[in-house]
């Protein structure tokens, strides 16, 4: 007997190998996987040459967590002499997903390439590696896997291209290449202009080399393609607008920015930050009261509009800010109460 099966129960499968295989799919529908365990084992025990059911049974070991059991059939599979070409691609592509779920990564690229190598368009190889090598650090080896895997899929592959010339151009920063992360941030923004990530990181680029209106002009970009982006844009908006002595005209643009999209908080609440540093408090408190009739629930707005009432010295106005601010907290810790671990999370971080 294997050293990989080890039988919970004598429970014996039917005679018909087929039976039992949908018999074993029943039970991983209802989620009874030990007893799918079983039937499977069963079936191998009566006749070693039943590879679907060896296949079947290691994706059952993974699905349950157990990735040692599932490696060892897999290889034991690749190492047998009666396995022909397709059960032996099933067979190495799920080695792969094994390695992959038990974290080991260069296991699991190795084990792509190899499916790869046998059949290199294979789409669900070419994906998963596309993303080990980003998580690897190494984003340059994925970009042509990317656009093989867009070729195969029939779609574009600038958008996937993209975001793996940003994560080159981060690299590039990390290490203190400022001008080489450039470049790859044009590649990314020729690959495909709208990508917000690309015009984030450029401005950060920009701004390192010291091209302030280039930098201004990138986050700029961002912001106008996705508002989402304006939590992570318009604090280094501000911040360089101010060193550069284009505070006015920033101000102006998010203005303009308000008016085109007045639902956009981070747009109003960087208004107000700009209006306030300028001793225009009377309007900066209007804007952050126009946002939390918008969003009465919006905490930035509240803990600003808080902030600003106490710098005022408006001691009796700044304590009911803050009273309606607890309440928001409150209604926040209630509606998360169930799932404690969720948490507002920056998209383009």
């Amino acid at each position: 007997m294997p050293g990989w099966w080890r039988g919970r129960s004598r429970e014996h499968p039917p005679h018909d190998a087929g039976s039992a295989v949908r018999r074993a799919l029943v039970a991983v529908l209802d989620r009874d996987l030990e007893r799918a365990e079983r039937l499977l084992g069963g079936v191998v025990q009566q006749d070693s040459g039943e590879l679907e059911a060896y296949l079947a049974l290691a994706r059952l070991f993974r699905q349950r967590g157990e990735v040692g059991r599932a490696i060892h059939v897999h290889q034991n599979l690749l190492l047998r002499r009666d396995v022909g070409p397709a059960v032996r691609l099933q067979a190495l592509l799920g080695l792969a997903d094994d390695f992959r779920a038990g974290g080991f990564l260069r296991r699991a690229i190795a084990a792509y390439r190899e499916v790869l190598a046998e059949q290199p368009d294979h789409p669900r190889a070419l994906r998963a590696l596309v993303e080990l090598l980003a998580d690897a650090g190494e984003p340059r080896e994925a970009i042509p896997l990317a656009r093989r895997l867009a070729r195969v899929e029939r779609r574009a592959a600038g958008p996937a291209e993209a975001v793996l010339w940003t994560q080159v151009a981060e690299l590039e920063r990390g290490a203190g290449r400022a001008e080489a992360a450039r470049k790859a941030l044009r590649r990314a923004l020729r690959r495909d202009p709208a990508c917000v990530r690309a015009w984030l990181a450029l401005g950060e680029v920009e701004s390192e080399l010291g091209r302030m209106r280039k930098a201004l002009a990138a986050f700029r970009r961002a912001v106008s393609l996705d508002r989402r982006a304006g939590a992570h844009a318009y604090p280094r908006l501000s911040a360089l607008a101010a060193a550069a002595g284009r505070a006015g005209e920033h101000e102006r643009w998010l203005r303009a920015r308000v008016e085109e999209q007045p639902d956009d908080r981070e747009a109003r609440l960087a208004l107000a930050s700009a209006l306030a540093a300028r001793g225009a408090a009377e309007q900066a408190e209007a804007e952050l009261r126009a946002a939390l009739e918008r969003e009465p629930d919006a905490l930035a707005a509240h803990v600003a509009l808080g902030r600003l009432l106490l710098a005022e010295g408006r001691a009796e106005a700044a304590a009911k800010a803050h009273e309606e601010l607890l309440g928001v907290l409150e209604r926040r810790a209630g509606a998360l109460a169930p799932h404690a671990d969720a948490a507002e999370t920056d998209p383009f971080a």
